[in-house]
Formats: structure tokens, sequence, C-alpha cells
């Protein structure tokens, strides 16, 4: 009787496990391509991801290989798109952080999604229902966002936000006066402290409106229109969103 009541106990306990695992599960990673890898919290080996639907959880890190890709669906619908050689922290419900490499981003806005964040380094950017792109893979940070708006917060200092007009005019000037069109060295000074002065803004926070991007190199930020090659990363990723 007492080795009824023992087997009937273990059973119960397993089945709580398991409801808990399933409770704090944060998402699935529906496709994949290549070699992926997922480093989770007190395993001290990493694992393979080898089948779709492998579920991910508070603290895995979602790292993709060399040609190599992931498609995440969070259990709120947002759906994430690791391109290669990326690592993408899970850090809670709605919080990711980014640690390198080149990710896709689609937030939905419904379904209670305030203060959804994602994390760069020293730099936060709030999302509600949004389509974004963040690649590191340069040294930098390159932000493009292809619909919605987002807030870019730095969290060790203030930005240095370089206007779209003046990096255009900036470098422009700049360019003429290596090939020798403005020789006068003074000339050249005065115009850049003429341009800091009307051009350039110091924020701990700004806003980024669709179809811009952004080019944050240490606390300089730069923006610009989203280039082709990027739109079709953006039109790549809808076409995989919809055969999903």
């Amino acid at each position: 009787m007492k080795r009824k009541y023992l087997n009937l106990g273990i059973f119960a306990i397993f089945i709580l496990l398991i409801n808990l695992a399933i409770a704090n599960e944060l998402g699935k990673i529906i496709k994949f391509e290549g070699k992926v890898v997922v480093f989770r919290d007190k395993v001290t080996r990493p694992i393979f991801v080898k089948q779709q639907n492998f579920p991910l959880f508070v603290k895995d890190v979602v790292n993709t290989k060399s040609k190599s890709l992931a498609f995440i669906k969070f259990i709120d619908g947002s759906k994430v798109l690791l391109k290669e050689k990326s690592y993408l922290t899970i850090e809670g419900y709605r919080k990711l952080s980014l640690d390198k490499g080149k990710v896709i981003f689609k937030i939905r806005k419904r379904g209670g999604l305030k203060g959804a964040t994602v994390k760069i380094k020293s730099i936060v950017i709030g999302v509600k229902g949004t389509t974004f792109l963040i690649d590191t893979s340069q040294g930098k940070t390159n932000i493009y966002l292809k619909e919605g708006l987002i807030s870019v917060k730095n969290l060790t200092g203030n930005f240095k936000v370089y206007k779209s007009k003046l990096a255009d005019e900036f470098e422009n000037y700049k360019r003429e006066f290596i090939e020798g069109i403005n020789q006068e060295k003074e000339e050249f000074e005065e115009y850049k402290k003429q341009i800091q002065k009307e051009f350039v803004e110091f924020v701990r926070e700004f806003d980024l409106k669709a179809g811009m991007a952004v080019s944050i190199d240490g606390n300089e930020v730069k923006q610009f229109k989203i280039p082709k090659d990027i739109e079709k990363e953006f039109e790549n990723f809808e076409k995989l969103n919809e055969e999903i």
C-alpha cells in the first residue's frame, strides 16, 4: 500500500514538473536551417536543435552558426528571425537581448504587449507593434525600422544624434575638403562647429519612425533611409512568415 502511494506521489510530482515547464515556455523554434544551438541555464553542454517546435524558456540563448538561421515564434504571437552567427538571449516575457548578429523582429501590437524591449549592450529599444531589423555584425549597431515606431534609449549617457540632413551635407563637405576643393582648414573647422551647433542633438532617448534607419557607433547616431538590400530582407522575411 505504501509503495502504491509512493508511486502516486512520484507521478504527481512528475506531472507538476511537466506543467511548470509548459507554463514557463516562452516560445518555440518553429523552423531552422543549418546548425542552431541553445545554451540553457544550469545545463552544462549546449543543446543542438534537431527538430522543429523546439521549446524555449527564460535565460535560453539561441545561437545560429555560419550559413544557418532560426525562426522563433513566441507565445504572444511575435516572431523573430535570427540570421547566421547571431546570439539572442530570452531575458523574460517580451524581453530579449541581442548579443551579436543580425535579427529581424516582428512584434505584435495586440495581446497586451506594452513594454516589450530589446537590449543591445547599453542600448534598450522600446517596442509596441513594429517590424524592424538589428545588425551588429559590422561593429556598429544598425537599426532599420520597416513599420511602426520604436524608442531607442542609452543606459550610460547621451546620444550624439546627427540629423539626416547634417549627415549628408557634412559628409559631402568633408569629401570636398579632402579632395582639395575647400583648401582652407579654418573654413572647414568653422563649418564643422556651425553644423554641430545647429544640427546635432544630445539626447538620452529618441524615437525612430517607419522607413528610417540609424547607425550607432559608440554614442554617435546617424540617421538615413532604409537601403534597398535591407528592404529585400524584409520582403524575404514576410514570405517566410506567410509560409509558416
